[in-house]
């Protein structure tokens, strides 16, 4: 089936996963809450077939006994592999020092880091992770954003499934989010899409209007880290907290453009002040990470990293 054949909405993630994943071969992601995610996981195991899959999920208990060494050379030996492999697995994943340490002393990241180690001994060709970045700072997901890229160009295809939308949206592949049970993709940005080009020249006073409650806020855009677009709803982000606003997403982007925010992504508009860097997976796909307190990452779309860069004056 042809990219531009692929409906715009499910009324199932069944459904989805029959069409995207079982006759496309695409890779998915989806934000939704958990009945959708339980089910989401036992479609992708009816249809895995003969497929070499593996599994990331939020419930996996088991091996508390083990070292990291010890349970990745099981999964080498049971993938077909040596020691080697699993050493390599370890040090990828950022595991060496912990190696020795019992499963159970490991904190969260480790362990998420581990469920990433075990899968990629396995060659997979479909991956299902529940909630995949959860647990991950901006250094662990940076590897874990990297290998399932890597994958993902080696023609692993991924079903991703969580919150939220955003990260969804750093996955390659097509994003979804839930609504009453219905998915809808995510909106992405086109290739070429026509750019705010004014010479920021111009400083007036501005305030963003946004609620907490009942309460109407009046943000400063200094204090704005982002700008999201989830739902059907607009949300400024400030020290990590989210707050909805009744703006468009274009009257939000010619409101701040001239505060040094950009639209890097349909969904997003940044602060470019406060990008600490931008990571690149594969040829076309691209993150910004935020040096905010969460180092959030954000989807920059192909379309628009050129013009970032040239904007910026950034190589």
């Amino acid at each position: 089936m042809a990219p531009d054949m692929f409906p715009a909405d499910y009324p199932s993630i069944e459904a989805l996963i029959r069409c995207e994943v079982c006759d496309g071969r695409r890779s998915v992601h989806v934000e939704c809450g958990r009945d959708v995610s339980r089910r989401a996981r036992e479609a992708a195991y009816a249809m895995q077939g003969e497929r070499r899959a593996a599994y990331f999920l939020e419930d996996e208990g088991g091996f508390d006994r083990d070292t990291p060494c010890s349970y990745l050379r099981l999964f080498a030996r049971l993938a077909g592999r040596d020691a080697a492999a699993a050493d390599e697995a370890l040090e990828r994943f950022g595991l060496a020092e912990a190696a020795r340490a019992k499963v159970a002393k490991l904190t969260p990241e480790q362990r998420a880091l581990l469920g990433f180690a075990r899968m990629s001994l396995g060659d997979p060709e479909l991956c299902f992770c529940e909630r995949p970045l959860l647990e991950l700072g901006p250094e662990a997901r940076a590897l874990v954003l990297g290998w399932i890229a890597e994958r993902h160009e080696a023609g692993t295809v991924f079903v991703t499934v969580g919150e939220p939308l955003r990260e969804a949206l750093l996955m390659p592949g097509r994003a979804f989010w839930e609504e009453g049970g219905r998915l809808m993709v995510a909106e992405v940005e086109e290739d070429g899409a026509d750019a705010d080009t004014d010479a920021f020249d111009e400083m007036r006073v501005c305030k963003i209007a946004a609620k907490a409650g009942s309460v109407t806020l009046l943000l400063d855009p200094r204090d704005i880290d982002f700008i999201e677009s989830a739902n059907r709803v607009n949300y400024a982000s400030v020290r990590g907290e989210l707050y909805p606003t009744s703006l468009t997403m274009d009257e939000l982007e010619a409101e701040l453009g001239r505060f040094g925010f950009f639209r890097c992504h349909r969904s997003y508009i940044v602060n470019v002040q406060k990008v600490a860097r931008v990571e690149r997976y594969t040829r076309n796909t691209f993150n910004l990470v935020l040096s905010d307190a969460a180092h959030t990452s954000l989807p920059l779309s192909k379309g628009r990293a050129d013009e970032m860069r040239e904007r910026y004056g950034w190589k």
